[in-house]
């Protein structure tokens, strides 16, 4: 009996899990989450406990983007085993795709394999980077030979020239700033200019998703700051847990706490562009780290094109990918291909590709769907067999970055 495919997208701050066979990932939280009143949530389940959103505190198993702590990560992925599969899961008759961050650490990666075969014992198994995934969303025929995939994440922005199908790991470039540092400075401003938030990590992220955008002249938007400000109601847990916009021409509640956002709107997510906004509003001691030269978006996917071999660099500019939940944020795809053509030979042509009926967070899960549907998966994955005849390391040399 062939193993049923089951996918596993298992994101920093999301994790997108489900059959193969299913239409779309259910969505869970990569996160144990503990409450003022001593309670510990797993996944999910905090969301509907709204009146203790005010001081959660989050443990993630994840630090700097690796994948360090499966004393975190183990309940979270049996939480969503056992609500995503209910009784039709059973993990030694699946076979898994499973994906993880560029460059994770060998020792941290083989803890992952022990966990596949040895805890759960998946009958099959194929571990890859979110990207790799990404052109085989499309299923018709085979998949594009040339293209860049930037992965805007919770912890990192990636951008990743695929080659063949395979990762070209010489090109492979990182950007430090994702959603969890946006978060951070968008709570440091709000924190010095209206009111100190710190503790508050629900309505920091609810904030920046709904008033946060790219501007596509950062200098002209921040002339007219004012035409672009807004009020946020803030949550009295009574009539909102997590508070929200006051549309336009509307008044905010006489009786409600709000905040007046200007430049913060626009500011935060221009530190994609401009990663000096960090330390202009982060106080540091550290000189030489403000005197540092950070590269910014488009520098870094210039350097990643360039990296790549001469005849292949105006196919990848013509095939560039968007994916992860930080792209969701209004004008990212607009601004960077401004800013893309500007730094790109001219008789190039840019194009940013977007699969418009899938959300930016699921495509690689959709992806990894439809590589399960391949005959080029049996060629690729491990067995439980292989796995335990040949041991440990052996799936590090199959999935790992060998060709740097």
């Amino acid at each position: 009996m062939e193993p049923t495919p089951f996918v596993v997208d298992n994101g920093s701050y999301n994790i997108k899990a489900g059959f193969a066979a299913s239409k779309n990932p259910k969505k869970y939280r990569n996160t144990l989450a503990r409450s003022r009143d001593g309670r510990i949530h797993i996944s999910n389940d905090y969301v509907n406990q709204t009146q203790h959103y005010s001081g959660l505190v989050f443990k993630r198993p994840f630090d700097q983007g690796h994948l360090t702590t499966w004393e975190v990560e183990k309940p979270i992925w049996d939480y969503c085993f056992d609500d995503v599969g209910t009784s039709e899961f059973e993990a030694s008759s699946c076979s898994l795709v499973l994906t993880e961050t560029p460059f994770q650490l060998p020792q941290l990666s083989i803890n992952t394999d022990q966990i596949v075969f040895e805890e759960y014992g998946f009958s099959q198994y194929y571990r890859c980077t979110p990207a790799s995934l990404v052109p085989w969303i499309d299923g018709s025929g085979s998949p594009a030979d040339f293209q860049v995939v930037i992965d805007a994440g919770y912890n990192a922005t990636w951008i990743i020239p695929i080659i063949y199908q395979n990762v070209y790991w010489k090109g492979v470039k990182k950007l430090p700033v994702g959603g969890h540092l946006l978060n951070g400075l968008l709570r440091e401003m709000v924190s010095f200019r209206h009111y100190d938030i710190s503790d508050e990590p629900i309505l920091v992220n609810t904030i920046k998703e709904q008033t946060c955008f790219l501007a596509t002249d950062y200098q002209k938007t921040l002339r007219n700051r004012k035409k672009y400000s807004c009020n946020f109601v803030l949550p009295d847990f009574k009539t909102t847990a997590t508070g929200y916009v006051v549309k336009d021409g509307a008044s905010p509640p006489t009786d409600a706490q709000s905040l007046t956002l200007s430049d913060e709107r626009f500011s935060v997510p221009e530190a994609l562009y401009h990663p000096e906004i960090i330390f202009d509003n982060v106080s540091t001691s550290n000189t030489s780290l403000q005197s540092t030269p950070f590269k910014n978006l488009p520098d870094l996917v210039v350097e990643c094109i360039m990296a790549c071999p001469v005849a292949a660099q105006p196919l990848l500019s013509a095939n560039i990918h968007i994916v992860g939940g930080s792209s969701l944020l209004p004008n990212f795809k607009s601004r960077l291909h401004s800013e893309l053509v500007k730094e790109l030979p001219s008789d190039w042509f840019v194009q940013l590709k977007e699969h418009e009926k899938i959300a930016p967070d699921e495509r690689p899960w959709h992806g990894a769907a439809k590589l399960t549907e391949s005959d080029i998966f049996e060629k690729i994955s491990i067995s439980k067999q292989e796995y335990f005849e040949h041991g440990s390391n052996w799936c590090q040399k199959q999935f790992g970055f060998r060709n740097l």
